[in-house]
């Protein structure tokens, strides 16, 4: 299995010295996973996970479009010409031997100079014009469809070798791979970097257009040609054909068997523009979630509910409305599924939108219906997915006649005569919900079936006369089933080493207010002395800069010299992250933005005007300039008001280096006992995510700042019930300055805090979960191996999977530090926060010393034969809880240490460097 990139920067030549010197088996082991894509537009970001690309060559597929460390191979036909390529067009009559029957290609004739020239100045130059500087070349042995003596063939296979001359004559630093060329391996071996293979268990009939296995006796002599190409020490690549199934099922076992004989697979469609399984599987995290609501995104149903549980599964929503133009045409392995989820707006495109899941269909995305879908698609499309059309009829009575576990899940379901809809199941479905009237009327009113499942309004959500929403149906379960969800490790931005996360933020309204009891400082310096000093944990604090404006300028002038005073002292403590919290407290964004102009819709600051660039970037840089310490400087805006900035505010914060929070926050407590009060992780406005807070402040738990004050203690309900029976948020004591002006409100802090004490936590600040929160949505996830590649997880640090899978062999692993059980029965497994990590599992690894759990980040971990090194960067004083310490030694910070029975080490300082050394 390939962990790192040997293969990268290495210049054609001297890249064949190294491997000639390699053992096999060391050189097996550095093999590169090898993707094919021949579609048109952007590549599919799964792509991404692979470390050699092959793309048809365009200006959406440039190497400058990929990642840093992956090398991009163009498609080039060597052998024939490519029907509608423009690079072909002009190819001199005399080239043209005959075509090929199947694919409708020109075969070019390789014995002549001018068809070489041709191919060279022609097709090969034009690409590397364009920043290809590496080429797959096809089609070399086309020639043998038309020359058929064996002297007409040497003449083809001398200038197919005097060709690859030429290219690498012309550019030397081109990197080659082949697809087969067998006869002419020993003439030119030494110019390629691999060599491919079509078709060794399962292959594609042009001709037939039919996927079909491939004979023994073919297998064997392939085999034997691989073994040729090996014995060069060169990669060989071998391309296998198979349908679109549902989530590709087979295509990793076919990718599997042939990896288990050297070869690096890559199981694809016959189009090659599927996201195909090799050395690793890319595992798709995106869910496509069609809806036709006609409100702001944020308010939703398919947002404000439907995100969350799909997040918690690790999986990333990604929103379309209904009345904008549909999606590219979709490819298998892209999506691992595709919501319809329709509120009842009426559905313009019915056709575009039926043809478009159809599509998807037959690529093998699992398609999940939800709400009032009855009218959004035609009447073919229910004939294909195997059920009628649900219809309205007037029944005089209704009720449950079966509903399965995963149904009734906040609240009862109850049978309403005037929402039956007719509908049978497709065959082959299991069904969660039938309801059934007297006269013998049947709903299968949800239902799992072959291509994924549905569930029909009312019986997905309902709203209480409070305007509290319940589900109806658990979301993870409906989720998992339908989508035929894999165990797999998912990205967990609740959690870090182990532990859960702790933050505390404070927004900036009522800094300079006066608290309501001796000796009525104002609340800034409460909060500073009863809090912050108190407990010395990460801490981010924020002001309004139109509070402290000195003079006229500003909105308290007798109380700005003071605030400005005791705002320096704060920043100062070395715990206290600064935020801004705007210029001027926009209350509306949205009308804001929109140039309206009403009283209360911001702070009424003297002279000031609304300017996105002050309120985002404008208010940071006052606050360093005139009360930031000079080793420290704004790293975060704390949205105000509604939070609901738009793209361009948002865009702003990002282009000027600062991280954001605030929105969404979760409200579930013993009032409101709903996941529904949980929302996603951020809202992304345009390509720029705001973060949500994690959890609700105590304006909240006050009724508004109405009463009763001590009502945030109430907090700690949510911060239970986020962490049983799924662990949704971290733990975030978010509040305001003003909570420090009552004795009862700042007595409920003190309280929140103790509790937070006795929980196992990971202390953060809240900039750094910002940046863990943006990363959730970048790293991609593959099969590799025994276990599961992880790229691009470097300020999420830890992965949440089930015990099933096994356990984490650690000396087997890369960047994998350790694990830990979850109080809900999954494990947390702790990344080291390197780009590409990794993590093999095996349901008895041998034993290995590991970190069972620790309160700080884990920057570093490198296995070694008797040990580990880690570097852990933490807030606090470090605490770390080792595993498997039997006959080991630990050194901290250079100093030995004794490792206690119970595998607790403890150290004064926040950044620990760790040596564990076991013997036999």
């Amino acid at each position: 299995m390939h962990r790192g990139n040997s293969f990268f920067g290495l210049k054609p030549r001297m890249l064949l010295l190294c491997i000639l010197f390699l053992p096999w088996l060391a050189f097996a082991d550095t093999l590169p996973s090898v993707g094919f894509y021949y579609g048109s537009g952007p590549v599919p970001e799964a792509f991404h996970d692979f470390n050699w690309m092959v793309v048809n060559p365009g200006r959406q597929r440039l190497p400058t479009d990929f990642n840093q460390n992956q090398q991009v191979f163009a498609y080039v036909s060597i052998g024939e010409t490519t029907p509608g390529d423009a690079r072909y067009q002009n190819l001199p009559e005399s080239c043209a031997m005959g075509t090929n029957p199947n694919w409708g290609g020109k075969i070019i004739n390789l014995a002549h100079a001018d068809c070489r020239s041709y191919l060279l100045n022609q097709v090969i130059d034009p690409i590397w014009q364009q920043g290809y500087h590496a080429f797959f070349m096809d089609t070399l042995d086309s020639f043998k469809l038309v020359d058929t003596s064996p002297a007409a063939q040497k003449q083809q296979e001398a200038g197919l070798v005097q060709l690859i001359k030429a290219i690498k004559t012309a550019h030397p630093d081109a990197q080659l791979i082949a697809n087969r060329g067998f006869s002419v391996l020993p003439e030119i071996h030494q110019d390629l970097v691999g060599v491919v293979a079509e078709s060794l268990f399962k292959q594609w009939n042009q001709g037939t257009r039919t996927y079909t296995s491939v004979p023994g006796s073919d297998q064997k002599a392939l085999i034997a040609e691989l073994r040729k190409v090996q014995g060069y020490r060169l990669p060989a690549i071998v391309i296998d054909y198979m349908p679109p199934k549902l989530n590709r099922q087979g295509w990793w076992k076919d990718a599997q068997k042939i990896q288990s004989l050297g070869f690096v697979p890559y199981v694809t469609d016959s189009g090659l523009t599927a996201v195909g399984a090799g050395l690793r599987e890319p595992m798709p995290r995106h869910v496509l979630i069609m809806y036709n609501s006609t409100d702001p995104k944020q308010y939703s149903s398919a947002f404000a509910n439907g995100a969350m549980p799909l997040e918690y599964l690790g999986y990333i929503p990604r929103f379309q409305r209904l009345s904008e133009p549909l999606p590219a045409k979709p490819r298998a392995g892209e999506y691992a599924g595709v919501i319809l989820w329709s509120d009842g707006e009426p559905v313009k495109d019915v056709a575009g939108i039926s043809h478009w899941l159809d599509e998807a269909r037959a690529q093998g995305i699992p398609i999940l219906l939800i709400g009032d879908f009855q009218d959004a698609l035609d009447e073919k499309t229910y004939m294909d997915f195997g059920m009628n059309r649900p219809t309205s009829r007037e029944v005089s009575a209704l009720s449950i006649t079966s509903q399965n576990k995963n149904m009734s899940y906040e609240m009862p379901i109850r049978a309403n005569p005037r929402d039956f809809l007719q509908l049978r199941a497709p065959a082959d479905s299991k069904i969660w919900l039938t309801l059934k009237s007297p006269a013998g009327d049947i709903e299968d009113a949800a239902a799992i079936t072959p291509w994924g499942g549905y569930i029909l309004s009312p019986y997905i959500l309902t709203t209480l006369p409070n305007k509290d929403t319940r589900w109806l149906v658990n979301p993870f379960h409906l989720y998992r089933e339908a989508f035929r969800l894999p165990e797999m490790p998912v990205p967990d931005t609740t959690t870090e080493s182990g532990r859960r996360l702790f933050m505390a933020h404070a927004d900036g309204d009522g800094f300079v207010s006066r608290a309501q009891f001796p000796p009525y400082h104002i609340a800034g310096q409460v909060y500073m002395h009863r809090i912050l000093e108190k407990y010395k944990l990460p801490f981010t604090g924020s002001i309004i800069v139109g509070d402290l404006l000195p003079g006229d300028r500003g909105l308290y002038p007798a109380l700005a010299p003071l605030g400005s005073k005791v705002a320096r002292e704060v920043f100062r403590l070395p715990y206290v992250e600064i935020g801004s919290h705007m210029w001027s407290h926009p209350f509306d964004w949205p009308a804001i933005e929109a140039g309206k102009d009403y009283p209360g819709i911001n702070l009424p600051v003297p002279g000031y005007k609304f300017s996105p660039y002050m309120e985002a970037v404008g208010a940071a840089k006052w606050i360093d300039k005139h009360l930031a310490p000079p080793d420290k400087k704004v790293v975060i805006d704390q949205w105000s008001g509604d939070c609901e900035p738009d793209a361009q505010v948002v865009g702003l914060a990002y282009k000027a280096g600062l991280m954001n929070i605030n929105g969404g926050e979760s409200t579930i407590s013993k009032k409101d006992p709903s996941i529904t009060a949980v929302p996603p992780i951020g809202i992304f406005r345009g390509k720029w995510l705001q973060v949500f807070a994690p959890d609700a402040n105590e304006d909240y738990f006050t009724n508004q700042w109405h009463g009763p004050y001590w009502g945030f203690e109430n907090v700690i309900q949510t911060f239970e019930m986020t962490n049983k029976p799924h662990r949704l948020k971290p733990i975030d004591i978010y509040t305001h300055w003003y909570t420090a002006t009552k004795l009862a409100s700042i007595s409920a802090v003190d309280k929140v805090y103790n509790w937070v004490l006795t929980q196992s936590i990971t202390p953060i600040y809240v900039a750094d979960y910002g940046h863990i929160a943006n990363n959730f949505f970048t790293i991609h996830l593959a099969r590799e191996g025994q276990g599961f590649w992880i790229g691009g997880a470097e300020a999420l640090r830890e992965l949440r999977m089930p015990t099933s899978l096994g356990t984490p062999a650690i000396a087997d692993s890369q960047g994998i530090a350790g694990y830990n059980p979850s109080p809900n029965g999954n494990m947390y497994v702790h990344m080291d926060g390197n780009p590409s990590v990794y993590l093999a599992l095996s349901k008895n690894p041998k034993p290995f010393p590991y970190i069972v759990s620790a309160n700080a980040p884990i920057a570093e971990f490198t296995a070694g034969s008797d040990g580990f090194l880690a570097k852990l960067k933490g807030y606090v004083p470090v605490q770390v809880q080792l595993g498997n310490m039997q006959n080991c030694r630990a050194r901290m910070n250079g100093q030995s240490t004794a490792i206690p029975v119970s595998g607790q080490l403890q150290s004064s300082a926040h950044d620990v460097t760790l040596h564990v050394s076991c013997s036999q």
